[in-house]
């Protein structure tokens, strides 16, 4: 006799909706897909830089004072609290607002994963022209396309006033997989963890940029097992280039075959499965070719 798997009541279980979970309320606008939290292995990668950062100063980690200005589900506390950063602002308030009310609160580094939307604007440029504006130091989990923005280029540009400017990119050992708290997006439990984009950190530290460099050389890259620092878009590895980037060579069969496995392991499904996805659909013929293939 087979085991009988119907639930109580003789009805199959609807899947879990997010959509009745309660919702937190923001006092601007929001996207509902930039609702992500920063997993807390980002944060983990960049610490021991921060923490190096915070001796250069003339800080601890407990005085350090981090400022994240985009408020998300209050995650980012607890985790920088579990890397031993407790003095944290990340409050839910507009972040624009404050721009324009000029009621920053005062910080030593700016850290923050800002929304990716572009509309009603470009979250990510505004944030850089502050940030230059700013003339402090910075780390900032954005896309690798990125670096191939115009806006990018000026932010990073020489400064008339000599302040030092010199980015450094840190990129982690695998690809980040940022979750969506519930209550934001009407989407099933199980769709809750997204990765829509390869994700890097863009740091600039200013005068502390040469500092930086020799202490990575002799411990950092120890501290941070798996990460590399690199001083350019140039000298990114081949899966931190954007696909737009012409230095970013063909990889030989080998390679690719060694990161479609890696790409399928993230994705948690088999190599050869991977093979048979494509990326633009189901493969589509015209008239001629079935004419060609009969």
């Amino acid at each position: 006799m087979k085991p009988n798997n119907t639930p109580t009541g003789g009805k199959r279980k609807r899947p879990y909706s997010d959509s009745n979970a309660p919702k937190q309320k923001h006092p601007f606008v929001v996207e509902a897909a930039d609702h992500c939290e920063t997993p807390l292995i980002a944060y983990k990668d960049v610490a021991p830089a921060l923490e190096k950062l915070a001796e250069l100063m003339g800080k601890t980690k407990s005085t350090l004072k981090i400022y994240d200005p985009y408020f998300c589900a209050g995650g980012v506390k607890q985790h920088f609290k579990e890397c031993g950063f407790p003095n944290v602002y990340n409050e839910c308030e507009d972040f624009y607002q404050k721009i324009n009310s000029n009621t920053i609160p005062d910080y030593d580094v700016l850290v923050t994963n800002p929304p990716y939307s572009t509309q009603p604007f470009d979250h990510i440029e505004t944030l850089l022209s502050f940030c230059r504006k700013m003339c402090k130091p910075y780390m900032i989990l954005q896309p690798v396309y990125v670096y191939m923005k115009e806006y990018y280029h000026w932010s990073v540009r020489p400064r008339d006033d000599k302040i030092p400017v010199g980015p450094l990119f840190i990129t982690p050992s695998s690809r980040y997989t940022y979750r969506t708290p519930r209550g934001f997006r009407d989407v099933k439990a199980g769709d809750l963890a997204t990765s829509p984009f390869v994700t890097m950190w863009f740091c600039e530290v200013g005068k502390y940029r040469s500092d930086i460099l020799k202490w990575w050389c002799e411990q950092g890259k120890e501290l941070s097992p798996g990460c590399k620092l690199r001083l350019s878009p140039k000298s990114l590895p081949h899966r931190f280039k954007d696909s737009n980037d012409k230095s970013r060579p063909r990889l030989r069969k080998k390679q690719r075959d060694a990161m479609r496995r890696r790409r399928a392991k993230d994705a948690g499904i088999s190599a050869r499965a991977l093979k048979y996805v494509r990326k633009g659909g189901p493969r589509t013929f015209n008239s001629k070719q079935r004419i060609k293939a009969s």
